[in-house]
């Protein structure tokens, strides 16, 4: 490969992301003296680098090596049904999604899907009636981090929440936080699970004023409640 045209390449690419060369050193793994280097004509990339490298400024590694555009074709918008709702989904390498015709009279869709298929696409954002997506807020929202009245996910936050960590007036996840807490560890005004915190506590180790475990578990609180369940 040409040691000038592939300088000239990467510092034309770097230029048109906004990336400054540590920026660009960090995302392919070296410092910024080796691509100081690289525009400079002194050397060229590591032959391993290059995959890497063309992925980071938005090319192919045939254009990169070259310099020659490979022309492609856009996605296009398509008009598709989503859970028998009439939208649009656009759909690309990175992320899927989907935007129901019919709005709220705030513009808000009914429906908004958008997942992101990357680590630069994880933190896609979905903003409905009903949203699904890695970061979804709606009145019903399913994601990796969910925000609605009813919230499911990884972290999940509303009304009523189910995921790994939940908050809400009832949760019922592995961590719980709420009014009513289900969960391996369940902190609320009526807690349920493996340890347990609140006015009501239920569980194995319970802490509460009304705390009812088993006859093998620990209980804390102004009013035990023991049970044999044997």
């Amino acid at each position: 490969m040409h040691r000038k045209m592939l300088g000239d390449t990467i510092y034309r690419l770097r230029k048109e992301k906004g990336m400054s060369q540590s920026e660009l050193g960090d995302a392919v793994g070296v410092s910024n003296k080796a691509v100081s280097k690289w525009e400079t004509y002194e050397a060229n990339p590591e032959i391993s680098l290059l995959p890497l490298l063309a992925k980071v400024l938005g090319v192919t590694t045939d254009e990169l090596l070259t310099d020659i555009k490979v022309e492609r074709d856009d996605p296009k918008p398509r008009d598709t049904t989503v859970f028998g709702v009439q939208g649009t989904a656009m759909e690309t390498p990175e992320r899927y999604e989907f935007v129901s015709d019919k709005k709220t009279s705030k513009g808000a869709p009914y429906l908004h899907i958008n997942i992101g298929k990357q680590i630069s696409t994880a933190n896609a954002k979905a903003r409905g009636v009903v949203a699904i997506g890695n970061n979804a807020k709606g009145i019903v929202s399913i994601g990796l981090v969910s925000v609605g009245a009813i919230s499911i996910g990884l972290v999940s936050l509303g009304l009523l929440a189910f995921g790994v960590v939940g908050l809400g007036l009832a949760a019922v996840s592995s961590i719980a936080f709420g009014g009513v807490a289900i969960g391996a560890i369940a902190i609320g005004v009526i807690a349920i699970g493996a340890i347990t915190i609140g006015v009501i506590a239920i569980g194995a180790v319970a802490i509460g004023h009304f705390a009812y475990t088993s006859i093998d578990g620990i209980a804390r609180g102004n009013h035990i409640f023991i049970r044999d369940f044997r």
